[in-house]
């Protein structure tokens, strides 16, 4: 009554025939893949999470002491520094600068035992950190990082930690000027005029006492490319001032790395030497 069905003519279709024969393989495949997509932190869901964590390793961060070195000692703003770098540890020690070598082997930490160090005369709060830190530094045997935090272990006893620095971040944001290099020396900031710099994403401005100034500057790790520079033209009241400006200027222009520990920056030319100085304002 109703007629006869069409003619199925897929079988004559070669092309029509193979699809089929693949459609049970596809469903499979997109099962899989789905299944390795959890939801519920399947094997999917941890390596996202695994790319969102940033890796920090024991080279690189300047590491800056987070808690007392030893009952008795407290930091109270007392800067202490760690920085590893192709065997030598270096950094400051809450008064003095030290350098030392280390050696690693998988999470086993090697420091010293010889350490070198400035012998600058220190307040006794200073005296106390200083002593307890350098004294811990041979003891470490082993190291361990989490997330952005550095702790120096032997055994099982936590000796020293320290939190990263990292130094494209830890730049940003205001500075005051404390010193500069005038072209033969360092000089500090003459009495009465605020001198500051702000160091944003991509630029960087600031004020010499007399004029404002702005321009581009970039990082890569601890290295620093500053300008060229462009100022407002207003003539400073003395002819000290209007000096000042020109060597700040140009002593940005020599910066070629850079450190901030804790609330101070210092801009270093080519050897390591100063360009400026700066504490957090």
């Amino acid at each position: 009554m109703w007629g006869d069905a069409p003619a199925d003519t897929s079988t004559h279709d070669p092309s029509v025939a193979t699809l089929r024969s693949w459609l049970p393989r596809l469903a499979l495949t997109v099962l899989v893949i789905l299944g390795g997509c959890d939801s519920d932190g399947g094997e999917g869901a941890s390596a996202a999470s695994a790319t969102d964590t940033p890796s920090v390793s024991l080279e690189g961060p300047t590491w800056a002491l987070s808690a007392a070195p030893a009952p008795g000692s407290p930091l109270d703003g007392i800067v202490v520094t760690a920085r590893f770098e192709n065997g030598t540890m270096s950094g400051e020690s809450g008064c003095n600068s030290y350098t030392t070598s280390y050696e690693v082997d998988g999470t086993s930490l090697t420091i010293g035992p010889e350490i070198a160090y400035t012998s600058m005369a220190c307040p006794p709060a200073e005296t106390a950190v200083e002593r307890a830190y350098l004294e811990r530094l041979p003891q470490v045997s082993a190291y361990r990082i989490s997330g952005g935090t550095l702790t120096l272990l032997n055994g099982d006893e936590v000796l020293l930690r320290y939190d990263a620095t990292i130094a494209a971040e830890a730049i940003l944001g205001d500075w005051t000027v404390t010193s500069y290099f005038s072209g033969n020396a360092i000089t500090s900031v003459l009495g009465g005029v605020d001198m500051t710099t702000t160091f944003a994403a991509l630029d960087v401005t600031g004020n010499t006492g007399c004029n404002t100034f702005h321009g581009p500057y970039q990082v890569q790790g601890d290295e620093i490319t500053i300008g060229p520079l462009t100022s407002t033209r207003a003539a400073c009241p003395t002819e000290e001032l209007q000096q000042q400006e020109t060597d700040f200027l140009a002593a940005l222009g020599l910066a070629t790395t850079f450190r901030v520990t804790a609330n101070r920056l210092d801009l270093l030319r080519s050897g390591g030497t100063i360009a400026a100085t700066f504490v957090r304002a």
